[in-house]
């Protein structure tokens, strides 16, 4: 009903309880951790009872996404009071701040490297996500993806995944190790309907890239007016803990480019029909020798031109890295 994964949200509230129970013990005023405890109580009831999910007023489904975020709610955002409201939209507010300040500098240039992006979301918040890194060694890190879900839910888990990969830097790990560890903390430190597909890359000194692609729409190299798709060397980020990730090495020659995107430019539609990747290849063939931040405009406003003006469902987000 909620498209929840119901027993494993169960173990996770009886975990919570039981900790509850040990605070309890410790804590010199216990009455507001009885309550949240009540609560608790409360919502593994209703998940017995099959009820768990339905807002106590209207009798529809509460939002998935909010259920994510608190699976203590009882009501659907309709029904909400007005301090709830208030607090809604103050957090609302908050989300897109720290969203929009989590986003690199764009057309970024280092050592021979020009790295362009184009961040769009379909509503206030976003979870897709885009960085750019630049190391004390003159090469550059860089990172697109898009966390499942839509809305507040989707933001505050690609903001946590952000995280992750940027903490992992200090241990100066290989590319696909950093990948691979971040997504044994996001298995750890996530519920387990969230998985975040992500691409994850180093632009190395001599045009070398070294790239991890975790169940990601395949990156697209132009070069020579060629364009190759890379797949995957691994599956999403967050679905197994114990998943490994290889490394795949690419050259990047002076004038080449390497395209990053989410599902949301290809998966663009038009009465039911898709802007897709092919016609995504077929724009890059007809653009070759245009500079990164050029490149990447032409792209964007290929894509719009097909789509016209048909309603966005999905966020989009776009990175050109060129070799100078």
């Amino acid at each position: 009903m909620t498209g929840l994964n119901l027993p494993s949200l169960k173990n996770q509230l009886v975990e919570r309880r039981e900790r509850l129970e040990e605070s309890l013990k410790n804590v010199p005023d216990p009455e507001k951790l009885f309550d949240l405890l009540q609560q608790v109580d409360a919502a593994l009831k209703r998940i017995d009872t099959g009820s768990y999910g339905i807002c106590d007023v209207c009798h529809d489904p509460i939002e998935t996404e909010r259920l994510i975020m608190d699976p203590l709610l009882t009501v659907c955002l309709d029904h909400l009071n007005n301090y709830q409201k208030k607090a809604l939209e103050q957090d609302l507010e908050l989300a897109i701040k720290i969203q929009r300040n989590l986003l690199p500098q764009n057309n970024l240039n280092v050592n021979g490297w020009n790295l362009n992006y184009y961040y769009s979301p379909a509503g206030a918040v976003s979870g897709d996500f885009c960085d750019f890194i630049k190391l004390n060694d003159e090469s550059v890190l860089f990172a697109l993806g898009d966390v499942s879900g839509k809305g507040i839910s989707a933001s505050l888990m690609m903001s946590h995944l952000h995280a992750l990969m940027r903490s992992l830097l200090s241990f100066n790990l290989p590319v696909n190790e950093i990948v691979t560890r971040a997504n044994r903390l996001f298995c750890e430190s996530t519920l387990s309907t969230h998985y975040a597909t992500m691409v994850f890359g180093k632009a190395k000194n001599d045009g070398q890239v070294e790239l991890c692609i975790a169940g990601h729409n395949p990156p697209l190299l132009v070069n020579n007016g060629n364009v190759q798709s890379l797949q995957a060397t691994g599956i999403p980020v967050g679905l197994f803990s114990q998943s490994e990730y290889d490394l795949i090495n690419i050259d990047l020659k002076k004038g080449s480019s390497l395209i990053l995107y989410t599902d949301g430019l290809t998966e663009a539609s038009l009465n039911e029909l898709e802007y897709g990747e092919e016609r995504l290849k077929e724009h890059l063939l007809s653009s070759s020798g245009l500079t990164g931040e050029n490149l990447l405009n032409s792209i964007v406003s290929a894509q719009k031109a097909f789509v016209k003006e048909s309603p966005r469902f999905d966020d989009i987000t776009i990175s050109v890295i060129t070799k100078n």
